[in-house]
């Protein structure tokens, strides 16, 4: 009986190991370059952290590279549940586009971002929280 559960684990035990191969290979994964969550659109991908009050986004191409900041425009509006939406600015830093989102008293709130490159525009929402 141990001998037949023993030859029975090892013969388990290679088809175990190659389970776990090319996950990182399977189409249409996005990658996240800069540690962010990633966030598909037609025309580009955009990485975003999220800390605190705090966004920072990085504009990537489809292939998972870093768009030039001079090639990229990025409008944002945050919409709160009480009162008027209101522009949020990003500013380019080496770190990519930062900004800082007022909550005005919420505790979360989403912001809705238009990222304009090579003449066409794709939107994204992202939830910020406290």
């Amino acid at each position: 009986m141990k001998n037949t559960f023993l030859i029975l684990v090892l013969a388990a035990l290679p088809v175990l190991g190659f389970t776990h191969e090319g996950h990182d290979k399977t189409p249409g994964s996005l990658k996240s370059i800069h540690g962010g969550v990633v966030q598909s659109g037609k025309q580009l991908n955009l990485e975003v952290i999220v800390n605190g009050n705090e966004v920072t986004l990085f504009p990537t191409s489809h292939e998972g590279k870093d768009i030039a900041s001079n090639d990229v425009k990025i409008e944002a509006m945050a919409t709160p549940k009480k009162g008027k939406p209101y522009p949020v600015t990003f500013t380019n830093t080496p770190k990519g586009f930062t900004s800082k989102v007022d909550l005005q008293g919420a505790n979360r709130l989403p912001v809705t971002i238009n990222v304009s490159n090579q003449g066409k525009t794709d939107h994204f929402t992202v939830q910020v929280e406290e």
